[in-house]
């Protein structure tokens, strides 16, 4: 799987979270979800990181070649 759908995967992972922190209808049920948001939130950046770390080979035209 490219990276770009991975890192997309786990961002719509921490808005589902989010969501369920929001509507959470206790204390204990919010606090569970917070700790997905911040889970996945963690996965995000560290991909993310990954990616820019990543070397990009460009053509002679300036295209990204992977």
């Amino acid at each position: 799987m490219n990276s770009i759908f991975k890192v997309s995967y786990a961002l719509q992972r921490q808005q589902r979270a989010v969501e369920r922190t929001l509507y959470a209808r206790s204390a204990e049920e919010s606090e569970a979800a917070s700790k997905w948001v911040d889970a996945w939130h963690r996965l995000v950046q560290a991909r993310l990181d990954r990616m820019a770390e990543a070397p990009r080979y460009v053509d002679s035209r300036g295209r990204l070649l992977h």
